[in-house]
């Protein structure tokens, strides 16, 4: 006796499958962003090992995202003016250094397009979209901040899919002049606290202009090495202008599981969810200090 499938058991299986599919596939898609979060988190791990033996063949100075080379640019491409934070890094990790091929070098002054990070400068989550959405939330840098318009978007030459951060402070701190220009109007409340961001800032040449600028941080200054960050998710690289940029802080708050990473100045890396700026601690001041960039609250 011969038997087939009825219709109905037919539908009943199709309908089975695609509850088991609808069950499974989200399931699947985040194992495979957490896998790529795990790469990422051993990317900063290396990156927390060698700033540590940076800052240790630098008589404990911190680095800087960049240092400007030479007063004048040969290429608004490819930005050889200048050494980034990801140059600095490489003769530690040998395993990131932004490449360029012939072509795009030839082609300089005229840019060919999105160049991504290469090695552990690479981050697999990260997309323009992720980035550039965090940083206009109200409660980052805000709308139209990252954009054609403002000229950061579309991103060329990218030496980072991470950020580091630079002595960055509120006007609170009165800190001396070198900071002009990197000084942020607080008033201490939860919703504007105070900051005052680790790292050096090196942008002078002697005819630039901007030597007043110039600061370097030593580790000895960063009292709260355990919560104080360096380096996160972001961006480090030539924006659409032509300039050279780096974003760090709560433009990682979207890359993976809902935030991103944070290598601290005593080398651990930590996941924080959300924007990584609204986490606060209240000084004996009575003001509130953000809590992972402070170095000393």
């Amino acid at each position: 006796m011969k038997r087939a499938f009825t219709l109905i058991e037919l539908l009943v299986v199709i309908a089975i499958i695609a509850i088991l599919a609808a069950i499974l596939f989200p399931v699947f898609a985040q194992a495979k962003e957490a896998a790529k979060a795990t790469a990422v988190l051993s990317n900063e791990k290396q990156m927390a090992l060698a700033q540590q033996m940076y800052i240790g063949d630098n008589d404990d100075v911190l680095p800087a995202y960049f240092t400007k080379l030479a007063d004048v640019k040969s290429s608004a491409y490819n930005r050889d003016d200048i050494n980034s934070w990801p140059m600095t890094f490489d003769p530690y990790i040998k395993n990131g250094r932004p490449q360029l091929t012939a072509a795009q070098i030839a082609a300089s002054g005229s840019p060919t397009g999105y160049i991504p990070p290469v090695g552990v400068q690479f981050n697999p989550t990260w997309t323009e979209t992720k980035w550039a959405a965090a940083a206009n939330q109200p409660d980052c840098d805000g709308a139209g901040a990252i954009t054609t318009a403002s000229g950061w978007l579309p991103v060329q030459q990218v030496h980072s899919h991470f950020g580091l951060t630079l002595p960055f402070v509120s006007a609170f701190y009165n800190v001396t002049a070198v900071y002009a220009g990197l000084w942020q109007t607080t008033d201490g409340s939860q919703g504007n606290p105070d900051m005052y961001f680790a790292g050096s800032y090196l942008p002078g040449t002697p005819t630039n202009g901007r030597l007043a600028r110039n600061s370097t941080m030593n580790a000895g200054e960063i009292t709260e090495v355990s919560r104080t960050a360096l380096i996160t998710d972001g961006f480090t690289g030539v924006i659409g202008n032509g300039g050279f940029g780096t974003s760090i802080g709560c433009e990682a708050a979207s890359m993976y599981k809902g935030g991103g990473n944070i290598v601290f100045c005593d080398s651990h890396v930590k996941f924080v969810r959300g924007n990584n700026q609204r986490y606060e601690v209240l000084g004996g001041d009575g003001r509130w200090y953000m809590k992972y960039f402070t170095i000393n609250k």
